[in-house]
């Protein structure tokens, strides 16, 4: 049964998730009940706005991003990537629940880019149009990206803690999502039409790859013919395979051995103590011997051309979630970033060419947002630091072979001052 409340603000140390059954959780009255007097007045005096203009811009931006996150939902492949980002988030969820407390402390500034990236993931290359509508229905006409990029986090912390306190499943997020459908409709302010399919919010799509399902189709087809004549198929193919195979081993030199050349190691490793006393290990080649080396030189001026790219960063695949595995590279650049406190960057992502270009701008976004939050966690100052999603745009080796789309499918680095 779903229990009314008021918005009366409730103390942190209260898990108020309880209060809520699973699926009859009105997620855009909970959000609102976050947002008490004071931490409007905390949120105005950050953005340096009049109060009542931020309360109609979170009005507007509150339904519009759980509208993003439902649509974002809507297929197994998103909800899947929101539910790995759920799980693995903290920042989001601490704030959500202690709004003014993070903004009198400062947390906020490392808040920014992830609401930055959260907006990227959920909107692609239409948080601009978002932006401006949001702007327009509410009449807030300045802060209004750093409003969203504040509300964004609201949101996903209050998901996080959801996912996390009830061990929602992938089910469970999308029925909790699906089930926002009647509130957020109601509330989604005018021109949003045409960003958002509102008449699609609360259909779950499932798995819409047009190749999975043409293959499903295919195979239905085919598969009561295939039952008569597949075991005479395996049977050719094994008498094939038994006399290639003879045919191989009769023709063989007796004494023949095979060698395999063993890759030569050009870049040994190179030790350096950092300004501050911090020591790095890297190669020659690497991102950290180029970046330093580039940093370092006074004849080197900043440019808009010269790009450095990781060697070792990898993504889960079809994600935007960094690899476990491979966050030594960002660890690296973040102590390169505090021993230089003067040097700005900015991260580019990219994609090769296969596929839709919207979609792999979209990717590249996030890829690269999740990199800047990385090294926001690891305590680099957001105002450092900028990204962007180029998708296949710039690439840098031929995408008609697999290692030159390999290549393309990149995150870079670029000094934008030191």
């Amino acid at each position: 049964m779903y229990i009314e409340k008021s918005n009366l603000y409730l103390p942190n140390h209260i898990n108020s998730f309880n209060i809520y059954p699973n699926h009859n959780m009105d997620l855009l009255q909970f959000a609102k009940d976050q947002l008490n007097t004071t931490a409007i007045t905390r949120i105005s005096d950050y953005l340096d706005q009049d109060p009542v203009d931020v309360t109609a811009g979170l009005s507007a931006a509150l339904p519009t991003l759980i509208a993003g996150f439902m649509q974002k939902a809507s297929t197994t492949q998103g909800a899947g990537y929101l539910l790995n980002l759920l799980k693995n988030d903290s920042r989001s969820e601490e704030f959500s629940f202690d709004i003014a407390g993070a903004l009198d402390s400062g947390k906020a500034a490392g808040l920014v880019p992830v609401g930055s990236g959260i907006l990227s993931s959920l909107f692609g290359d239409k948080v601009k149009a978002v932006t401006e509508a949001i702007s327009n229905a509410s009449g807030m006409r300045e802060g209004t990206s750093s409003l969203l990029n504040l509300a964004a986090p609201l949101i996903m912390g209050i998901l996080s803690r959801k996912v996390k306190n009830e061990g929602l499943g992938l089910s469970g997020l999308v029925s909790l999502l699906m089930g926002q459908k009647d509130s957020v409709k109601a509330a989604l302010p005018a021109g949003l039409a045409g960003i958002i399919n509102v008449n699609s919010l609360g259909d779950f799509i499932g798995d819409s790859s047009p190749v999975r399902e043409t293959y499903s189709t295919a195979k239905e087809e085919v598969e009561t013919e295939s039952n008569s004549w597949m075991p005479w198929l395996i049977l050719a193919l094994i008498l094939l395979g038994g006399i290639y195979f003879w045919k191989q081993c009769s023709s063989a030199p007796e004494e023949e051995t095979l060698v395999v050349e063993q890759p030569t190691i050009s870049s040994p490793d190179i030790e350096k103590t950092l300004p501050g006393g911090v020591k790095l290990s890297y190669t020659e080649t690497s991102i950290e011997n180029e970046l330093i080396n580039f940093i370092e030189d006074n004849s080197k001026a900043v440019d808009k051309e010269t790009w450095f790219n990781f060697r070792k960063l990898t993504f889960e695949q079809g994600s935007a979630l960094i690899d476990a595995s491979s966050q030594k590279e960002v660890d690296n650049i973040a102590e390169i970033l505090k021993a230089y406190p003067d040097v700005n960057i900015k991260i580019g992502g990219y994609t090769d060419n296969t596929g839709s270009d919207e979609i792999n701008t979209k990717l590249s976004a996030e890829r690269a947002a999740n990199v800047l939050a990385a090294l926001v966690d690891r305590g680099i100052e957001a105002s450092r630091l900028e990204s962007e999603g180029y998708g296949p745009l710039h690439p840098i080796a031929d995408n008609s072979t697999e290692e030159g789309r390999e290549q393309d499918r990149r995150i870079a680095v670029r000094v934008t001052k030191k």
